[in-house]
């Protein structure tokens, strides 16, 4: 479909001129993907229906000469018949310190945010999260700020062009869009991960940790355990002891795969018993001459 076609104004890039981005991706494709379809969706709603449509026709034509995303802004010149390509810049708020942690807080909540993003895929339902922790994915379009280099109000197309092509980086890599409002998907995963580890540590373990009084746990001074130092005190013994399950491990395995009537969890079960037993007296039981001359 021509220009004539779609009765658009916008000026046509020079032709004799290489570097050209070229928008490939169709419009619809691009106003289906979330990411890129939000993205689409701000941009229209700061440079108008008409400038949002000449800016596509320039933008598959090749106006947009280059492309730079980074931390809150988006910027490349843009070129209209044989003139100087103008600079134009999309600058838009990052999310504050903050407003990360919400973020990684509700995410730790659950495997699937970290999940899916070291799968390079954004997860279902993102953007309502962003905005549960009052930090939208994109900043209200007041929050946007647009700047054209010597350019004037008929040259909206130009902003519109540069959103196109950056609507097709986010169609093709939709995480991209955290490494702009402030942080790259990379460091995102390790602070949740490292949120995760936090909020489970001392909580899944086999036996409570026990609260010693002051005086027990400084025991006799060093010097007079040199000895003994490898056994413990009579008095660890009165310690009062959290309750835990009776052989864990064989709970855990389950019931034996052995064929048959035996009850073979019930012989390992005495087994532990009487090794655990033979131990303890190994270790009350007073010292010998052997150790003693030791």
């Amino acid at each position: 479909m021509s220009r004539a076609d779609l009765s658009s104004k916008a000026p046509r890039p020079s032709r004799r001129r290489g570097g050209r981005i070229r928008l490939k991706i169709e419009e619809q494709q691009l106003r289906e993907a979330p990411v890129s379809q939000m993205w689409l969706t701000t941009i229209e709603s700061i440079v108008g229906t008409k400038s949002m449509h000449d800016g596509l026709l320039a933008a598959q034509d090749g106006a947009v000469r280059s492309l730079r995303v980074e931390c809150g802004v988006i910027s490349g010149p843009v070129q209209a018949d044989a003139e100087t390509s103008l600079p134009v810049r999309i600058e838009l708020s990052t999310i504050d310190e903050a407003g990360w942690q919400r973020l990684v807080e509700a995410m730790a909540c659950e495997a699937i945010w970290a999940a899916k993003l070291l799968e390079g895929e954004i997860p279902t339902g993102l953007g309502d999260l962003f905005r549960g922790c009052g930090t939208p994915l994109l900043p209200e379009p007041e929050l946007i700020r647009t700047e054209i280099e010597r350019g004037g109000r008929r040259d909206a197309w130009r902003i519109a062009a540069l959103g196109w092509i950056a609507s097709e980086r986010f169609f093709r890599d939709p995480l991209a869009i955290l490494a702009v409002r402030g942080l790259p998907c990379g460091d995102l995963v390790e602070r949740i991960s490292h949120h995760r580890a936090l909020r489970t540590q001392g909580e899944t373990v086999a036996h409570p940790p026990v609260v010693l009084d002051p005086a027990v746990a400084a025991g006799p001074p060093l010097a007079d355990c040199l000895e003994t130092w490898w056994r413990p005190h009579s008095h660890v013994h009165d310690l009062e002891r959290a309750a835990h399950a009776s052989h864990a491990l064989l709970r855990r395995l389950g019931a034996s795969t052995l064929e048959g009537k035996f009850p073979m969890s019930g012989l390992l079960a005495t087994i532990y018993d009487e090794a655990a037993a033979e131990a303890a007296r190994l270790l009350d039981a007073p010292l010998g001459e052997e150790d003693a001359s030791d």
